[in-house]
């Protein structure tokens, strides 16, 4: 439309210049005032309606240049459509549709040129084990193979979020933001319900449910203005194995994570902001009730938790199609570990005995009463 526009004002500039030339070439000469009418009145006409082609033809020009400083170069819809091409963050150039800030904070783990010899055998289809203190991969499994990441998403939802919003700011369940299905895991908000970004981000995190991330998301600055940010944060990170299209984790064949991107966006949770870090080693949480909501009683749904003692987090996640998955953190003698199990069998079970492993790795004793050596399963 705008090459058709752009059309448009030349042929209308063109004639009304050729127009003017020509009566300026004329006008030494005797002609009569009806002589002169007879030869331009017919150019006249065509400058006229030249005129009102080029006065339409402007007024669309600042009608369109207006709707897409509003809405972005790319209408919302566009953003998501299709498959993005590998390695590409496809909404890192629409900073004004989004208008969100992003971390920007280079993290990069050295990886192994070979496995560690007493590497465990871990019953999953990606992984990685990471230390984020020396900047090290202690173990890795396809850690960049994209998959489905079911809802250890949210830890990039989170990360948006607390970049963005103040964790005090109030926000409105609406009831279109409530609308999950039968199987979904809830945190239980009611349309209506006043609650602040903390209590939502613990109902997300916590409980893992898509009603509190659907909410966060859509009555701050709408689902497909935050999701576009969520990718842009990939960018921002320097991360190209994933992309996202909600930010709950259903299951969404144009969505996609690695292991070692999941491992590189809780880094920067827990080294960013201490309030990811409090609710994620909560295991019990009561949010009282107040005029704008109910009373809620949260309780982690990480078993890691309970599994393994020196587990602080962070979110498991499950769906048909990305299987067992936990994005796992323990923390002893100023080692910090985290630990990315996709498609896993006995999810918590893997995640306890990697993580174990990466502290005898590290020097510590083993907490497990049997402890994991290369052959055990």
């Amino acid at each position: 439309m705008l090459q058709l526009l752009g059309c448009l004002l030349r042929g209308a500039q063109d004639l009304l210049r050729a127009l003017g030339e020509s009566i300026k070439s004329h006008v030494e000469f005797p002609f009569t005032t009806l002589e002169l009418g007879l030869t331009y009145a017919p150019m006249l006409w065509h400058s006229v309606r030249w005129r009102l082609v080029y006065s339409v033809a402007v007024s669309m020009v600042v009608l369109v240049t207006v709707l897409l400083q509003v809405n972005g170069s790319l209408a919302p819809g566009d953003a998501l459509a299709g498959t993005p091409p590998r390695g590409v963050a496809v909404d890192a150039r629409h900073e004004p549709w989004y208008r969100l800030s992003l971390l920007r904070q280079t993290i990069r783990f050295a990886e192994p040129a070979q496995a560690a010899a007493d590497a465990p055998a871990i019953e999953a289809s990606a992984g990685v084990l990471v230390d984020i203190d020396s900047g090290e991969v202690l173990w890795e499994l396809n850690p960049h193979q994209a998959r489905p990441p079911a809802s250890t998403v949210k830890t990039l939802t989170a990360l948006v979020a607390l970049e963005n919003f103040p964790a005090g700011m109030a926000v409105t369940a609406s009831a279109g933001a409530l609308t999950q299905a039968g199987d979904e895991t809830r945190m239980g908000l009611h349309a209506g319900d006043r609650m602040t970004v903390a209590q939502l981000l613990s109902g997300m995190l916590m409980v893992s449910g898509n009603d509190a991330a659907t909410v966060l998301a859509g009555a701050t600055v709408g689902v497909e203005r935050f999701v576009g940010a969520m990718n842009a944060q990939l960018a921002a990170l320097g991360l190209h194995d994933s992309h996202v299209t909600s930010p709950v984790g259903l299951d969404d064949r144009h969505m996609f994570m690695s292991a070692y991107d999941l491992a590189v966006i809780a880094t920067a949770d827990v080294t960013n902001f201490p309030l990811f870090r409090t609710i994620v080693e909560t295991k019990n949480e009561t949010i009282p009730a107040t005029t704008d909501h109910r009373a809620f009683v949260l309780s982690n749904v990480n078993q890691l938790l309970e599994l393994y003692p020196a587990a602080v987090g962070i979110k498991p996640g499950w769906t048909g199609g990305a299987g067992a998955c936990e994005v796992g953190m323990a923390v002893r003698d100023g080692h910090r570990l985290i630990s990315v199990v996709l498609d896993g069998h006995l999810v918590y079970t893997q995640t306890r005995r990697l993580l174990d492993w990466g502290f005898v790795h590290e020097g510590l004793p083993s907490l497990l009463a049997t402890p994991v050596t290369a052959a055990s399963h």
